[in-house]
């Protein structure tokens, strides 16, 4: 596997996420990854390691008929990226498409992703970056 860096490396996590591939998640998240999707903040809950990969894409896909991160602006931020992206649902029974702001602030270790922490808005996220 090349190495990929910053920007490179959350792009390629957002097509893997879309794709639900993954082996290629697993790949570009370290083996402790800490996985926290808007929600958690409302739950308290997270997903850690690569089982917590898997068991994130697995409650996605129960929740919504489809779920597609759409990135809008990536931005490299040293030892971390922020995404500014559209998280595009589909429910079960509507199967109306639904648009919402997710921002995403991803700390890298290593060549890796170490952290996934996901924001309601994209204000949120650049204030969870560092401004």
């Amino acid at each position: 596997m090349s190495v990929l860096t910053g920007t490179a490396l959350v792009r390629a996590a957002i097509d893997a996420y879309n794709e639900r591939d993954l082996e290629r998640l697993r790949e570009l998240m370290t083996d402790d990854v800490e996985l926290r999707p808007p929600v958690s903040a409302l739950t308290g809950r997270a997903y850690r390691g690569h089982d917590g990969i898997e068991e994130w894409l697995r409650d996605v896909d129960e929740s919504f008929a489809s779920a597609q991160i759409v990135p809008l602006e990536l931005l490299d931020l040293g030892a971390k990226v922020l995404a500014l992206s559209e998280f595009v649902v589909e429910g079960y029974e509507s199967r109306l498409p639904l648009g919402s702001e997710l921002g995403l602030v991803c700390d890298l270790s290593d060549g890796r992703i170490a952290s996934w922490l996901g924001f309601f808005n994209h204000a949120e996220a650049r204030e969870a970056a560092g401004g």
